[in-house]
Formats: structure tokens, sequence, C-alpha cells
């Protein structure tokens, strides 16, 4: 049985996760309180374009020495320093590349903050194969260790300067504390893990070896980076700074809850699924039990934040993000959607099927970026939510079809009736705390933060009463 190496990789994963996200929350909530809108769209829009640099500098690198059986500590060393090489470059080419924004976007000149955002660049690249080292070993909760000491250290950093004065400087530091601080600790750490602790070597050609299987990786981030960005880069130029921020913030809330749910059990279908990939049916059947939990996870998480939106903004965020109150209601329909497609692209890479991924990767940049750009054409960033939401609705889809049909080479039917069957009885609860909250509870207000802990303490009721349904679908 795979089930219990499978699931006790995912549980380490999101336990290391989910500590993460909550210092992660509180940070966030510190940060929206110093900084204005305005500050976080000038940092949103130039993170843009690093995301771009650093996916380039990745080019699915992580995923193909996973998908290896076997890595020695020459083809490690090489390829560390192909990504040291990389880095360098790609950081100085970045530096040069912001005096192209200040014209893009205009009324902002970004080399105050491209100094800090080319050491976050370099970084990080250096820190591709130090970090693969510790997911191949499911090290996820010495990665949520380094993740947690290291928010709180950027933290500390930026409130200090912030209090000294160096207002947008400040923020800016950020990305480079983080991605310099957790390259020297996982680098640290990858010693004990099964590929070692790189070091700089002399044999760049074993990058050679992973090629075929990494740039249909690339390229499915590379399209995927633009179906996904491309919202953030065109509200920045066409509404401002202020707008992009606020869509920028109400889009980072709804992406909290896919990351401790998908997102945290994402990096441990890989490499333990790849083990047992022969047995076909194995792991269909693994993927449509996963794909089930997260449906029966993300449905509830997705009505209360709808449900909740204005008090979670006011606890979270402050009063001066009320704004994105409209945003927030529309992307977290976008949750259980996003909750169960974010798996697929692992279960293509444990088929060995970069090529599928890229394909399934490229139909849906094509429906996301028409979406984007009728939104921004109707001139409201609420058009490009609700659009988005449709197009993710087609990809989930058109998705499946390519998975099912191509990949695992069987019919969805059993997987289709699975995502139903939690659909119908996960409609129960959800329908009880909906009509407790419109006949009771919205009745009394107090601080957000009680307002908040009373309702999801009903939430988790409703849920118990319907428990033994619920995870007898689920088994």
């Amino acid at each position: 049985m795979i089930k219990s190496p499978l699931y006790s990789a995912i549980l380490k994963s999101v336990s290391g996760r989910l500590s993460t996200y909550i210092v992660q929350f509180a940070s966030l909530a510190i940060y929206a309180r110093l900084f204005t809108p305005e500050e976080f769209g000038i940092m949103a829009s130039i993170q843009v374009f690093v995301i771009f640099f650093q996916m380039i500098a990745d080019f699915g690198i992580g995923p193909a020495i996973i998908n290896e059986e076997e890595c020695s500590s020459n083809k490690r060393d090489g390829i560390f320093t192909v990504t040291a090489i990389i880095g360098s470059i790609l950081a100085i080419i970045f530096f040069f590349f912001s005096y192209l924004l200040n014209s893009f976007y205009s009324g902002y000149e970004y080399q105050n903050i491209a100094f800090f955002v080319c050491l976050a660049i370099f970084f990080s690249t250096l820190n591709i194969v130090p970090m693969t080292s510790m997911n191949k070993d499911t090290k996820f909760i010495h990665l949520a260790a380094i993740d947690i000491f290291v928010e709180c250290l950027s933290l500390t950093v930026v409130y200090v300067l912030y209090s000294m004065g160096f207002g947008l400087l400040a923020l800016a530091t950020r990305p480079a504390t983080q991605s310099t601080i957790k390259f020297l600790l996982t680098w640290f750490l990858s010693l004990k893990t099964e590929l070692g602790r790189p070091y700089l070597g002399c044999e760049l050609y074993h990058i050679k070896s992973i090629l075929s299987f990494s740039l249909y990786q690339f390229a499915f981030n590379f399209i995927n980076y633009f179906s996904r960005n491309l919202d953030n880069i065109l509200i920045a130029k066409y509404f401002g700074m202020a707008s992009v921020g606020l869509y920028q913030k109400s889009y980072q809330l709804m992406r909290y809850p896919l990351m401790v749910t998908t997102f945290a059990m994402a990096p441990a279908i890989q490499p333990i699924l790849t083990k047992v990939r022969n047995d076909k049916n194995k792991v269909i059947r693994e993927h449509n039990l996963l794909t089930s939990r997260l449906l029966a996870l993300s449905l509830p998480i997705s009505f209360f934040m709808f449900v909740n939106s204005y008090n979670l903004i006011l606890f979270l965020l402050g009063e001066q993000w009320l704004a994105i109150e409209p945003l927030i209601k529309i992307f977290t329909l976008m949750i259980p959607i996003q909750a169960v497609l974010s798996t697929s692209g692992s279960f293509f890479q444990v088929m060995n099927q970069p090529r599928l991924l890229f394909i399934a990767g490229a139909l849906a940049a094509i429906v996301n970026v028409t979406a984007i750009i009728t939104g921004i054409i109707l001139g409201k960033m609420e058009y490009v939510a609700f659009y988005l939401v449709i197009a993710f609705s087609i990809n989930f889809f058109c998705s499946y079809h390519i998975l099912f049909q191509y990949c695992f080479r069987s019919r969805a039917t059993d997987f289709y009736l699975c995502l139903l069957k939690v659909l119908a009885l996960m409609a129960l609860p959800i329908a009880l705390y909906y009509i407790v909250n419109v006949a009771f509870l919205s009745n009394y207000h107090y601080s957000a933060f009680v307002d908040l802990l009373v309702n999801f303490s009903f939430g988790l009721i409703s849920i118990a009463l319907f428990f033994v349904p619920i995870k007898k679908i689920l088994k």
C-alpha cells in the first residue's frame, strides 16, 4: 500500500506549511498596517517580473532532479554551479531591466529597490538544488522551521528600517533578507539528505542529462507565468499602483487557504508516487482520493471566507484595505476549483509526462489571458476577477480531460463521481451554517475577532454534525 507513505509525507508537509502560514499571517497583518496599498502596489508591480526571472533561473531543475532515480555528487555539484552562474547573470540583467520599468509604469524610480531585488534573484536561484535535496527527502518540517525563522527575521529587519524612516526601502529588503538567509540555512541542512550538500563543481555538462524533462517543465512554467501574472502587470499599467496593491492583496488572501491545503500537499506527491508510477491504477486511486479530500476541505473554507470577508479584512489588514471586499468575495469562488486543479501538475510529473503538462498549461494560458484582457477592457478589477473564475472553471475540465485521456489513459468518470458526491454531502453542513448565520449570527456584531471566532466555531459544529458520512465518503 502507498497510502501510508504518501499521507505521512503530506501530513509532514501540511503541518510544516500550516505553522509557517500562521506566522506569515501575523506578518501580513503587521505589514498591512505599516505600508499603504500604493506602496504594496509598487512592490507588486516589480515582484511580477522578479517571479519571471526566478522562473527563467529554475527552468524545471527541481522536479527534474526529483524525477532522477540516482544523482551523483559530481552531477549535483555541476548543476549547482550552473544555477550559480545563471543566478549571477540574471541578477545583473534585472538591474538594467529595472530602468525599463521606469518608463513602462512611470512615476517611480525602480533603481531604489532593484539592488535588493537582485540579491533575492541570485540567492533564490542558488537555493534550487539545496531546496530540492530537502524536498526529495520529504524534510518538510525542517523547511517549515527555516521559513518561520526567516519570516520572523525579515519582519524584524523591515520593522527596524521602517522605524528609522526608510519607508518603501524597508519593505524592499524583505525578499532579499528572506532569500539570503533561507539559502544559507537550507544549504547547511542539506548535508544530511540523500542528495547531499552541493558545492561548486566543474562538470557543468551534467545539466544536459535533465534537460529533456526540465525544458518541458520550464515551458509550462513560462506560459503559466504569463497567464497568472498578466493581471498584475496590466492593472498596474492601466489602473495605477494603488489598484494593483488592492488587487494583489485580495488575491493573496484567497491563496492562503490554498497554500495550507493544495500547495502544502503538492511537494509530497511527486517524491512518493514516482516510486510506484508503474502501477497506474494505484496512482489513479490516490489521485481521486486526494482530490476528493481537497474539495471537501476547500468548500467550507471558501464559503466561510465569502460570508466573513468584511471581518477577515478588518482583522487581518485593517480599515484601509476594506475596498478589497468585493474582490475577495469573487476570488473565494475560485478556491475549490484551484484546490483540486493545482494538484494535477504533480500527477503529470509522477507519470513522467511533462509534455502533456505543457500542453495543458498552454491551453490554460490562452483561456486565462483572454479572461484578463476582457476584464481590463471592461475597466474594473472586479471584472478581471470574475472572468478569471470562469477561466479557471474551463481550465479545470480541459486539464483533467488531458490528464485522464492521454496521461492515465483511463476514463474520468470515477473522478467526477467522487467530486459530485463530495459536493452533495458538503452542501448539507454549508447550508446549515448559512441558515444559522442569516437567522442569528449576522444579527450580533462585536469585534471582528469575536465575530470570526463565533462564526468559525459554529462552522466546525456544522461539519461535526455530518462528520460520520463525510468521513465515510472520503475513505
